[in-house]
């Protein structure tokens, strides 16, 4: 007498990776909206391949207006991708030809924005993580003088998909690194 799922892949057991992962869109707030600049370790989904499978690429090196990137799967099959069709933006802000996807996990340098100060708690928003999100976080981790719309260069998890696992890092005060660098924060405070 045979066990029930014998002739099942990994025979019937479950398996965690057939379940989709948690990601940074999950918790109402929409999808990212596509990177302002490209850089090494961002996810991207071709829109079209014809006659191919369609599978996330991660980006590796920038140079000479081309991006070198990895699909993800068991082959990791190089890839080149031109700068220009890579960044290409729809009307909605999301990809023309690529979507971003999200960030493999490690740490990045970013900038993260004072939206809203409330005693010992304040927000933050991460414009490369996610416009929209808000992040609360210490004020006393804060650096002397910083109150509402300062800037701060941190180091952070950016592949989180929850504001609690970002481990910011660093923070120092900052100049606003501009919109060819880093996007605005869409977030506002519900009064």
């Amino acid at each position: 007498m045979g066990a029930a799922g014998k002739d099942l892949h990994g025979h019937g057991k479950r398996h965690s990776f057939n379940s989709p992962s948690a990601a940074v869109s999950d918790g109402g707030y929409g999808l990212p909206p596509h990177p302002v600049r490209i850089r090494p370790g961002q996810k991207f989904w071709s829109r079209s391949s014809p006659g191919r499978r369609r599978l996330p690429i991660v980006v590796g090196a920038i140079h000479r207006g081309n991006v070198d990137a990895r699909r993800t799967d068991r082959l990791r099959e190089r890839v080149t991708v031109s700068l220009p069709r890579l960044s290409a933006t729809r009307p909605d802000g999301q990809g023309e030809h690529y979507q971003f996807i999200a960030w493999t996990p490690r740490r990045y340098r970013t900038w993260a924005v004072v939206v809203d100060v409330d005693g010992d708690r304040l927000i933050l928003v991460l414009p490369e993580w996610h416009p929209a999100r808000p992040v609360r976080f210490p004020t006393r981790l804060l650096p002397a003088g910083c109150r509402h719309g300062a800037w701060l260069a941190v180091k952070a998890d950016l592949s989180a998909t929850s504001a609690a696992r970002l481990n910011l890092d660093g923070l120092a005060a900052c100049e606003d690194p501009g919109r060819s660098r880093c996007p605005l924060p869409v977030w506002l405070a519900a009064r």
